[in-house]
């Protein structure tokens, strides 16, 4: 009898056990629908903004979720949500700095005590359990991963991560807010993996240049002398001012060099196959074009003009049908990004030409292709 009351007791007990176990084990493994959808810098460092956003169409609670705002090592500033913070799809939040301007927002936001939030500091979402659900930036490490611009998350890439990824943004240029209180991306994967179109609206009526400085106009070229993988000579239109002599430098890449003879720079890994990929594109397309980069210098030290090279297999007078040669060498992992060069001005849908190389050579970086870890099998 004394042995059955003890088992009696005993059954309670280790019911309480399995369903705290069971508790614990559903908090680990449960999923969530939230994540950093829009990171907000303006060209005042305080003027910052984080969004949270949302798939779900319903509301969804965030009750016990807390968002940990870092300097550093160490945490600045948390904010706890309660039974009332509900987030959905239509109805992202949005916390501010204390000294940010809000004056564009038509939303609810949370307005931090202080300002805690920078294009260089680690924020992190934790459930009950101080486990990261999502977070922006390094933690430990005060890395720029944004400045004067938004990172806003890509549609493809709206699930929660526990490490942060820069391929699941993308940049957006400076002092646009339209993104915020909201969780649209400005452009899809798809159409950013296969890189910026030249915007008649933007570009067409411009001139190529002026008094020796690129203003973002185009001209159609054909080709006179190829060279290596970021040069070729062109002619131009007899119209256009440029001389014939000058070789065009591609802007913002770096592709390896090839073998310049004797007295010249030695051959580089990948730098013969550079170059046979510049030139195949160039020869076998039905229609090239040369664009100045708007408010930049023509030409660069050496006096080669420095440009953006589209080229088109298809209808040469269909505009859209162009594509960024620059762009492409990154992205196949021919060239190396010129980071150092920041050109900000050009740009489409929203972004900036610089930023969609910067992806392309985030992309080709995070598979080791070509010079950024293959063995190129015909360099010896």
């Amino acid at each position: 009898m004394k042995s059955k009351k003890l088992t009696l007791f005993a059954l309670p007990c280790l019911l309480l056990a399995s369903l705290s176990l069971a508790s614990c084990s559903c908090e680990e493994n449960r999923t969530y629908n939230v994540f950093f959808s829009e990171f907000y810098q303006g060209k005042d460092a305080n003027d910052a903004m984080v969004e949270l956003g949302s798939t779900s169409s319903e509301k969804y609670s965030l009750e016990g979720l807390k968002v940990n705002f870092y300097s550093g090592q160490e945490i600045t500033h948390s904010y706890t949500f309660n039974e009332n913070d509900v987030i959905s799809k239509d109805a992202p939040i949005i916390f501010t700095n204390k000294d940010a301007s809000v004056d564009l927002l038509s939303v609810d936001y949370i307005a931090l005590d202080d300002n805690y939030l920078y294009g260089s500091y680690y924020v992190e979402l934790v459930d009950s359990n101080d486990k990261v659900i999502d977070c922006l930036g390094y933690k430990g490490f005060d890395i720029e991963f944004v400045n004067n611009q938004s990172l806003v998350r890509l549609e493809e890439k709206m699930t929660p991560i526990g490490k942060y990824d820069p391929l699941n943004y993308v940049a957006v240029r400076s002092g646009i807010t339209s993104y915020l209180g909201n969780i649209n991306a400005p452009i899809s994967l798809e159409e950013l993996m296969s890189g910026p179109r030249l915007d008649e609206t933007l570009y067409g009526k411009r001139k190529n240049y002026e008094n020796r400085d690129g203003k973002g106009g185009y001209i159609n070229v054909t080709i006179q002398t190829l060279g290596d993988g970021d040069t070729t000579y062109f002619y131009y239109p007899e119209d256009s001012g440029l001389n014939n002599s000058d070789r065009v430098r591609y802007l913002m890449i770096d592709t390896p060099e090839v073998d310049h003879g004797p007295g010249g720079v030695d051959e580089e890994a990948w730098g013969n196959e550079a170059k046979r990929v510049n030139n195949e594109k160039l020869t076998n397309a039905k229609g090239i074009i040369l664009q100045s980069n708007k408010d930049f210098t023509l030409y660069e030290t050496f006096g080669r003009i420095l440009g953006y090279v589209w080229y088109t297999n298809q209808d040469p007078n269909d505009i859209s049908s162009y594509r960024l040669l620059n762009f492409e060498m990154v992205l196949d992992g021919l060239a190396e990004f010129a980071e150092s060069d920041k050109y900000e001005t050009m740009y489409y849908k929203d972004i900036l030409y610089y930023d969609y190389l910067k992806y392309a050579n985030d992309y080709a970086t995070s598979l080791g292709l070509k010079i950024h870890g293959e063995m190129d099998p015909d360099f010896k």
